[in-house]
């Protein structure tokens, strides 16, 4: 380059710059006058008109498209119109006729590289520089007019500086808009942020609005309130804008109070949310939300339990409608409240403790941990909502605990007051109950002495010095119980060593219970409930004393049944004969009201034996009361029942039916008492044999003579006894009446043996009561002395009985015609000579001696056999009989065998 253009090049460069730079922020500046310039504009008409939304977004858009386009035209101008250095000599020329193009062909000359007149050029090139010589090129934008420097990019400082101003103007008319405009703010937020609603501040100052966004019960009235500042009472107007969800806005107006200071508009129902906001005069409220929520409730509950530790249980969860508890005592309870709508808080007021709960889920679940059952209570849950609203009257909830009530002990065996032999067992039943479950059992004895016993009872509360306790003694102790158990029996057998008891001790014996119950917590120290039982007497006497009286028992329980048994036949026979057909109906009558006093007396007898007996821990005293009780109250009753039957009858005919159902239910009778006594003769075997046998050695020197008297007494009895029978069979070979002077004697001899030694048997048993009990005897030995004593006396009366013929008319004669024979007829053989002869009237028809011969048990036909074979004598006597009658006998039999 040539050292001569180089400083033009220089200075026409520097104001090219200027221009450029001066341009830029001109242009720039103006941009934003015009932006915040169209911005006022609009918020100034939003002021004064308060358009609404839609037309405040209208204009929003239309404000940023303007903006936009200013930005875009900023940047194209600046960007598109940098000159180059020719393009700025051109604009300079332009203003400066006079350079020609003097100053075009300098920069052209000064970088021509190809001309090959270099000299040439340089010459040119000085020249162009002599003609520019010391001109100012930044003076050209001065000579064009502002628009003109707008347009060709070549604004200068004073451009800017009045751009400046412009900006400086907007902004002091804004400040002043500020100042004038009360809803100048608000308007220039309405447009700027046309998406939402922003309220309108105008010249009303708006203090208070209740109640805001709020939440409301559903179904329930809203009162809206503004509260004004209004010195002045101007009376503005003041409107609500109500939009319920789904719906449309609607306008409503508010009514002020006296001073127009407050307006208030009152909703009547909420049944959905909705937004609403006011108007009072040129002041606007933003808008506020109302959300319904119906009133909270409970909706199920989840309760879990955790049961005392000792009770060994594992927690439980039950799903309930309602929050009522129930759980044994001293367990926590856990609730897990659903209610209907979500709530904020929620909290149990148990009595006057507070239990805050945890809401968790968002409202919908409310957690309440820990709540004590310790005794029976009530409790309430209050819900409360995000606006504050609580469960109006919440239900009161039951607390129920289960009392862990103490266990029970009872000793099922031995009786309340029992004897026992030493050298033998008593058997001990425990049965201990406990509702939680029982821990442990045990079972005591204490051992007194009978005088000791019997000493402190006589002395009372009265003694001076008090008896010293007996030591009570545990037998054994049981913990073997399942968690669950709550009721257990448990047995064990005492045994009476006689290294360890002796007779007339007391032995006095008792169950101790305890349960599992522990507790710890919530200040409390419970330690296992004990129970105990009464204590059970257990009088010790020597076994053969006991033997004794139980074999005392046993034989009057025997004689008591065999009474009923004996009165139990006789109304049996007294049935049968009531159907005969030689009984009258007056007859029958009779017999019927005796059989029923009979019955019922037996009836009577019965119960009240079964109710007499004791010491039903023995196995065969059990079950003879048993038997006895059902007869009492069964077939007995029954029994009555068929005899009054019979005493309504009124004709012959109607005691066959009455009878046909009384005789089997009296065949019941008399089978079950047989069987009792054979019950109670094994029982009495059965104490016979546990009896110990005594030689005896120990009586006295007068006692034992009079035995040894008897002894001798009662063998020359048997040798007498043996001749007496030998004669007294030749004699009963032959009638009385055929006796001769001699065997007459005989009789009369015999009778009197006879007679003497029942006397002697009279006297020895009338000497053997004034003797003492002893230890040895055997009861047996005196009823079998009463029995020959009885014999003998019936012997010597037999001896001298007369042949007796006794006459039977037809008419008397009653025909059974049994084809079978069922009755199980209970017979003796005569214990008299058999004197006396039927002698029946013939029949003088054929069909009376057809008697249907029913066949005979096996056992009495070998019997019948037996007798005929052996005596021969008989013969004659069968055909010396006065009538061919016959008849089949079954229930209609006497009762001794008659007639040989």
């Amino acid at each position: 380059m040539s050292p001569a253009a180089e400083p033009v090049i220089r200075r026409l460069d520097a104001a090219r710059q200027k221009w450029w730079f001066f341009t830029l922020l001109s242009t720039s500046v103006l941009g934003v006058c015009v932006s915040f310039g169209t911005l006022l504009l609009l918020v100034l008409l939003d002021a004064l008109f308060r358009f609404s939304q839609p037309v405040l977004a209208v204009l929003a858009v239309a404000w940023v498209a303007l903006t936009g386009s200013v930005v875009v035209l900023v940047a194209r101008r600046l960007l598109g119109n940098q000159r180059s250095l020719e393009g700025a000599a051109r604009r300079v020329e332009a203003e400066f006729p006079e350079l020609n193009s003097g100053l075009i062909n300098l920069l052209q000359l000064a970088s021509d590289t190809k001309n090959e007149h270099r000299g040439f050029c340089e010459a040119a090139v000085r020249q162009a520089a002599q003609h520019v010589g010391r001109l100012r090129f930044d003076e050209a934008a001065y000579r064009q007019s502002r628009w003109q420097r707008f347009i060709h990019c070549m604004q200068t400082p004073r451009d800017f500086g009045e751009a400046l101003g412009a900006l400086t103007v907007l902004i002091v008319l804004a400040m002043i808009l500020q100042a004038i405009v009360p809803n100048w703010s608000s308007a220039a937020t309405r447009l700027l942020r046309p998406w939402e609603f922003v309220p309108s501040v105008g010249s009303v100052e708006i203090l208070d609005v209740q109640p805001k966004d709020c939440e409301v019960l559903l179904g329930s009235s809203l009162e809206i309130s503004v509260r004004i500042r209004n010195d002045t009472a101007t009376p503005y107007q003041a409107a609500l804008f109500l939009t319920p969800e789904d719906e449309a806005q609607s306008q409503l107006p508010m009514q002020p109070d006296e001073n127009f200071q407050r307006y208030t508009f009152t909703v009547p129902t909420v049944l959905k949310p909705l937004e609403y906001r006011l108007e009072v005069g040129d002041s606007q409220t933003p808008k506020y939300k109302v959300t319904v929520r119906a009133r909270p409730a409970i909706e199920d509950v989840e309760v879990s339990y955790r049961y005392p530790e000792y009770l060994g249980r594992s927690p439980e969860t039950f799903a309930q409608k309602h929050a009522d508890l129930e759980a044994p005592q001293y367990s926590e309870a856990d609730l897990a409240v659903r209610p209907s709508v979500p709530v904020a808080s929620a909290y149990v007021m148990l009595g006057k403790q507070r239990l805050d709960g945890y809401v968790d889920r968002g409202g919908t679940v409310l957690l309440v941990r820990k709540i004590p059952l310790l005794r029976d209570g009530t409790f309430t849950i209050h819900l409360v909502t995000e606006g504050g609203h609580r469960t109006a009257d919440p239900r009161i909830n039951r607390i129920r605990v289960i009392p862990d009530d103490p266990p029970t002990v009872e000793l099922v065996q031995p009786a309340a007051e029992t004897s026992a032999a030493v050298g033998g067992n008593v058997a001990v039943t425990i049965r201990a109950a406990d509702k939680q479950g029982l821990g442990r059992v045990r079972l005591e004895m204490k051992v007194e002495d009978a005088a000791s016993s019997r000493a402190a009872e006589s002395s009372g509360e009265q003694a001076e010095q008090p008896q010293p306790a007996a030591t009570i003694v545990p037998l054994q102790e049981w913990t073997d119980f399942q968690s669950n158990s709550t009721v257990a029996v448990r047995h064990y057998r005492l045994e009476l060593a006689p290294d360890k008891f002796k007779p007339g001790q007391i032995v006095s014996i008792r169950a101790v219970a305890w349960d599992r119950r522990r507790v710890t917590d919530w200040g409390e120290n419970l330690q296992p409930q004990e129970a105990v039982s009464s204590w059970r007497v257990i009088r010790l006497v020597d076994p053969e004393a006991k033997a004794q009286t139980a074999l005392e028992q046993i034989d009057s329980l025997r004689g008591a049944i065999w009474k009923l048994l004996d009165q139990q036949l006789r109304a049996r026979a007294a049935t049968q004969r009531i159907v005969l057909p030689q009984t009258e109906l007056a007859q029958r009558k009779t017999l019927a009201g005796k059989v029923r006093e009979e019955q019922i007396a037996i009836q009577k007898a019965t119960q009240s034996l079964a109710e007499s007996i004791t010491q039903t821990q023995l196995e065969e005293r059990a079950a003879i009361k048993r038997v006895l009780s059902k007869l009492a109250l069964g077939e007995m009753l029954a029994a009555v029942e068929h005899c009054d039957a019979m005493t309504r009858a009124e004709r012959a005919e109607d005691f066959t039916a009455p009878v046909a159902e009384l005789a089997p239910t009296q065949d019941k009778i008399i089978e079950a008492l047989r069987k009792l006594l054979m019950v109670a003769s094994q029982a009495e075997t059965e104490v016979l044999a546990e009896m110990r046998q005594r030689t005896g050695a120990d009586l006295p020197d007068d006692t034992r003579k009079k035995f040894e008297e008897a002894r001798d007494k009662l063998e020359e009895f048997l040798k007498q006894q043996k001749k007496i029978i030998e004669a007294s069979e030749n004699l009963a070979k032959m009638p009385v009446e055929d006796f001769t002077e001699k065997e007459e004697q005989l009789l009369r001899e015999m009778a009197a043996v006879e007679d003497e030694w029942a006397k002697f048997m009279n006297e020895l048993h009338t000497d053997l009561s004034k003797l003492p009990e002893q230890d040895f005897a055997n009861p047996s030995m005196l009823k079998e002395l009463v029995e020959v004593q009885v014999e003998l006396k019936m012997a010597a009366d037999a001896l001298l009985k007369k042949s007796l013929d006794i006459a039977v008319p037809l008419e008397q004669l009653g025909y059974e015609r049994a084809e079978e024979l069922v009755t199980n007829l209970e017979k003796w053989l005569p214990d008299t000579p058999d004197r006396e002869r039927w002698s029946q009237e013939e029949s003088l028809t054929d069909q009376d001696k057809e008697a249907p011969m029913a066949e005979l048990p096996g056992e009495l036909e070998d019997m019948i056999g037996e007798l005929m074979e052996e005596e021969e004598d008989l013969f004659d006597e069968m055909e010396d009989i006065s009538s061919s009658a016959a008849d089949s006998l079954d229930k209609g039999a006497g009762w001794d065998a008659a007639d040989g």
